[in-house]
């Protein structure tokens, strides 16, 4: 019979094993792991302290108390609508491991032991392709979508064509929807928190504190009810619409790649991934697999008239698949490999003679809202 702790990772949707074990006795109680189990999975329940407390038959003061304390310390996610606070359990990913590791300062100097645990059997469980797995799907949770100055150049080129948001096209081709701007991700926010990249906070942990590249670490954001926790848990800066627009374009501009949920609407948070540390562009490279993350509807389109061969671009690719070919010969030219590519707009950002542009070459649109995508990401492991 499954024990509680190999319960919670069945509803976090995560393989059972050693170290996934280590991690969760490390980060709960035998009280807390009982809390736990009153949820039905990942934020599929909003719960108040009373409602928790009823379930367990305990007083409402002892759970709610454990509750608080669970939720500043990033065991759980909290949120208070009209002086109603109700808790939802976190997936490992993404939640736990983000929220964990963006708020490395406070687990630094209150629980050393523990993120200690946890950054070493993470890091034993990702490498034996348990995280890869875990995200794995014919249809992804996230998406990487294009930075907005080089859709914006992609306009300008006449390369494509911006659609209404409530403007109906029929085909699609060629035309930019409202979802893959990132201006429209931000503008329809309500707050905005900018935290420390989980993903290079923890690759630093386990490299005894030394960053493993020098890529920007303060660059990534939640919104709306997110930005909340992280604000009020104190882990998080709040940003201006502006300011966030400015820092994911320096971002782009440091060779980060911009992702997110993969809905058309409400997105919760985005990231701004490197090649070295992120769980999906790390898991696109070293396992081989293109089903981590969705690709943008875009590719880089390239001119070679208009090219001078600095080499930004393969300097700065993701995921390094451009190449300089036939050097010093009248036929050398930038080569790059589509069938690994993203969509990612990096290279055509950072071009310095617009020999890149992004191009929209697909019509991906994606579902509208959570339930949807968890619904065909779900679904999608089994294909």
């Amino acid at each position: 019979m499954a024990g509680n702790y190999e319960l919670i990772a069945k509803k976090m949707g995560v393989p059972w094993s050693e170290e996934i074990e280590k991690i969760l006795k490390a980060l709960y109680s035998d009280e807390e792991a009982q809390i736990l189990l009153v949820f039905n999975g990942p934020y599929l329940d909003r719960f108040t302290a009373q409602k928790i407390a009823k379930k367990l038959k305990r007083p409402i003061d002892e759970i709610e108390q454990k509750l608080i304390e669970m939720a500043r310390t990033q065991r759980v996610f909290s949120a208070t609508r009209d002086e109603v606070t109700t808790y939802s359990m976190f997936p490992l990913l993404p939640g736990l491991f983000e929220l964990y590791f963006s708020n490395h300062e406070r687990a630094l100097k209150e629980e050393k032991d523990v993120l200690r645990i946890f950054t070493e059997e993470y890091e034993k469980y990702y490498n034996e392709g348990n995280i890869v797995n875990t995200f794995r799907s014919s249809y992804p949770f996230m998406r990487v979508f294009v930075e907005q100055d080089a859709i914006d150049e992609t306009i300008s080129r006449g390369k494509g064509k911006l659609v209404e948001v409530d403007q109906e096209v029929e085909p699609i081709k060629n035309r930019i929807l409202p979802f893959e701007q990132v201006k429209n991700l931000v503008e329809k926010s309500r707050r905005i928190s900018v935290m420390d990249c989980a993903c290079r906070t923890h690759m630093k942990l386990h490299n005894d504190g030394i960053p493993v590249n020098d890529y920007p670490i303060n660059v990534c954001m939640t919104f709306n009810t997110f930005a909340d926790y992280a604000l009020e848990n104190g882990f998080g800066r709040e940003l201006k619409k502006d300011e966030a627009l400015k820092t994911l374009t320096a971002a782009a501009k440091a060779g980060l790649v911009h992702t997110t949920q993969n809905v058309t609407d409400k997105t919760t948070f985005i990231c701004n991934c490197d090649r070295d540390c992120c769980v999906m562009l790390r898991g696109i490279r070293q396992f081989n697999d293109p089903n981590v993350v969705a690709t943008s509807n875009f590719l880089p389109e390239y001119d070679k008239s208009n090219c001078v061969f600095c080499l930004t671009c393969i300097d700065l690719c993701p995921m390094q698949v451009i190449e300089l070919i036939d050097e010093e010969s009248e036929e050398q030219r930038i080569s790059i490999d589509f069938d690994r590519c993203i969509g990612c707009g990096v290279c055509a950002f950072n071009c310095p003679e617009e020999a890149l542009t992004m191009v929209k070459k697909y019509d991906k649109v994606p579902v509208n809202n959570m339930m949807k995508l968890m619904t065909k990401y779900i679904g999608g492991k089994t294909n």
